[in-house]
């Protein structure tokens, strides 16, 4: 799997999990296998497809609170 089909699944498990299918893959601050501490203004989540944490600003977070 190359670095980009792996960019791809990350884009693709972000869109669903933070239920915004605008997401972009520059909105994506951060990814990691390990758990990610969130900055302020980040909201961190686990994408369960490629296995990785993904960080994003809390604008593009469009899950219900």
């Amino acid at each position: 799997m190359s670095l980009a089909t792996l960019e791809r699944a990350i884009l693709a498990g972000a869109r669903v999990v933070f239920k915004n299918p605008k997401l972009r893959l520059k909105d994506i601050q951060e990814w990691q296998t390990t758990e990610i501490e969130a900055y302020t203004g980040e909201v961190v989540a686990h994408v369960k497809d490629p296995g990785v944490y993904v960080a994003i600003k809390v604008e593009m977070d469009k899950r219900k609170s």
